[in-house]
């Protein structure tokens, strides 16, 4: 008798354990920690074309929160919004100031300094630059249909290139080009997106594959420039060389494969007429100091140093 109820006392011990030890699983189960996604400090960087001022996206990183309640606590960054702008600086970092209170996309400085374009809101803007600051009540309205995009400016800063859905019933985007006053203008459909005016007289662009294409400035001529299938974006020209940006910076070698990678992480990026490359370092893990950050280099990567830095 007194064996049977120690192994009926020890029955009901393991009925508790797994009962609870099952509730245990289940709250273990239902914990699904969300996955933590940083937002970039840092981005946008654009260069006047003097090669000596910056401009750029910056929301300030203000620390590193916990959410919810044990056992599922899962951490986020949080920001100084009241802080979040288009700056100006000078290329060492000094002189830093705040433009405006919101901001912009695609920026693309005039090759004559004067203007500053630049997409918010699906439509394209340019803001004009006095030659030491913006003058954010000069801010004149380009596109006002469609989605539209990745403005470049041509040499003279008398003409816009830029991708939009206008035609294409919402179905893709294709090249458009217009007068710096926003008249004239023109489609040129079976192109592609993210147009660039290099200085060869060509417009650099992304199309079928995500691979590159040059045509002439009158829509003639188009060229596949790439050809590996390696999938790029934001094509940039400087001194007979194509650039490119897919989660790291690199240029076209001469047979249009996939060529020097100059850096990675890399997103949104631009060159300067020195050659100067700006770039925001960023991935999809931790902020560390030197991620979310403006670093700087030379065409062909050398001379890499961090511009600007996460301080909280």
């Amino acid at each position: 008798m007194k064996r049977r109820t120690q192994v009926s006392i020890l029955f009901y011990l393991l009925l508790i354990c797994f009962v609870q030890c099952k509730k245990d699983d289940a709250k273990t189960a239902e914990c699904i920690v969300p996955e933590i996604v940083p937002f970039q400090p840092y981005s946008y960087p654009v260069w006047h074309p003097n090669g000596q001022l910056l401009g750029f996206n910056y929301t300030p990183l203000a620390g590193i929160g916990t959410n919810g309640t044990a056992p599922c606590i899962w951490y986020s960054y949080f920001a100084k919004s009241d802080s979040t702008g288009f700056y100006m600086m000078n290329k060492d970092g000094t002189g830093r100031n705040r433009i405006t209170n919101y901001n912009v996309y695609d920026p693309a400085w005039s090759p004559d300094g004067n203007w500053l374009a630049f997409m918010n809101g699906g439509q394209l803007f340019k803001m004009r630059f006095t030659g030491t600051g913006f003058d954010t009540s000069d801010i004149v309205q380009l596109t006002d249909n469609g989605a539209n995009f990745f403005p470049s400016w041509t040499s003279n800063s008398d003409s816009i290139y830029y991708d939009s859905n206008i035609g294409t019933n919402g179905q893709g985007y294709y090249v458009w080009k217009m007068a710096s006053d926003s008249t004239g203008k023109i489609g040129f459909p079976g192109t592609g997106r993210e147009p660039f005016v290099g200085t060869d007289g060509k417009v650099y662009y992304i199309g079928l594959g995500q691979e590159i294409f040059s045509m002439n400035k009158d829509g003639t001529n188009k060229m596949r420039y790439s050809n590996n299938g390696f999938g790029v974006g934001n094509p940039r020209y400087w001194q007979g060389k194509v650039f490119y940006n897919y989660n790291d910076i690199g240029v076209v070698n001469s047979s249009g494969s996939r060529g020097i990678k100059l850096a990675s992480p890399a997103v949104t990026y631009d060159i300067s007429v020195n050659g100067e490359i700006v770039y925001a370092k960023f991935d999809y893990g931790a902020l560390l100091n030197g991620l979310g950050t403006l670093w700087i280099m030379n065409p062909d990567g050398t001379n890499n140093k961090q511009l600007t830095f996460n301080n909280f």
